[in-house]
């Protein structure tokens, strides 16, 4: 009589590193016991991520070099043989929360008929998970079948988008950066400066219908019809007063503040940059 396969041998995890150290230690104990294979995809990193790593067993790595997360995603998903039903996509500083852990695999059995299966994300931020406000809690996207799903060519907000319906579960995971908060900033700038080229040259991520009931690409859309520099503060005051932020005490209001306020003002600071020098281009070549 054949074994029935093993339940957890529905689940292939994805991961993106790039000197993860003091993170991803977390996330793999996490899954560890949840998924049947790890894929970690590293740039290279340069501190004790891939010792890390290779300390846990079922795990594959690969080393490619970084150009943003969607194309990342899309080369594992093309190039590596990918076995189980299921695939989930979890970031090197996340975790899933204990009772989720527990109910996890039960379902992805029960939920057969959906292609997708979105999360409940929580941040949590100077040592609060953050209950309150527009960005934590928030659903997104994380598990799907096994080529039911994509990520379009962006270089910020990378989604994946799946062919079929999708189901909203009860599963959290929690977004816990342990890299400090002088990094966080830091990527945000980041964030920012690459938001903005995408808003100008990369309008791919708004053409795509959002079937993922994650709705972000459509708070986007409607989020850029207010005024610049303007948007940011009314998007704080939004956050902060209206979703209640501010019942996430002193740690909600930095988060929100630098989430919402400072990362968004970059955002549009970057806009303006950016058209400036190209229309100081488009002046010299009229020259």
């Amino acid at each position: 009589m054949k074994k029935k396969k093993s339940q957890k041998d529905l689940v292939t995890a994805i991961i993106l590193t790039y000197n993860e150290e003091k993170n991803v230690k977390n996330c793999l104990k996490s899954i560890y016991k949840i998924v049947d294979k790890i894929i970690v995809v590293d740039s290279f990193s340069s501190d004790k991520t891939l010792k890390i790593c290779k300390k846990f067993k079922k795990i594959k790595i690969f080393q490619r070099k970084f150009k943003d997360q969607a194309n990342q995603m899309n080369w594992v998903l093309k190039n590596v043989k990918i076995k189980t039903k299921w695939i989930l996509r979890v970031d090197a500083d996340e975790y899933f929360e204990k009772n989720s852990k527990k109910n996890f695999i039960k379902i992805l059995n029960e939920k057969n008929n959906f292609n997708g299966i979105v999360l409940k994300r929580k941040i949590k931020f100077l040592g609060k998970i953050i209950n309150y406000g527009l960005t934590s809690p928030h659903y997104t996207l994380r598990i799907w079948q096994n080529g039911k799903g994509f990520y379009p060519k962006v270089i910020m907000d990378e989604q994946v988008f799946i062919k079929g319906k999708t189901f909203v579960s009860n599963l959290i995971i929690i977004d816990e950066n342990l890299k400090g908060f002088i990094i966080w900033l830091k990527k945000h700038i980041d964030y920012a400066s690459r938001e903005a080229r995408q808003y100008l040259f990369g309008n791919q991520h708004f053409k795509i219908k959002d079937n993922s009931k994650s709705n972000k690409i459509n708070k986007l859309k409607i989020y850029y019809k207010f005024p610049i520099l303007i948007r940011p503060l009314l998007l704080f005051f939004y956050s902060y007063i209206y979703k209640r932020g501010f019942l996430s005490g002193y740690q909600g209001f930095i988060f929100y503040f630098f989430q919402n306020f400072v990362y968004r003002m970059l955002v549009d600071i970057n806009i303006i940059a950016l058209k400036l020098n190209v229309k100081k281009k488009c002046l010299k070549l009229e020259f």
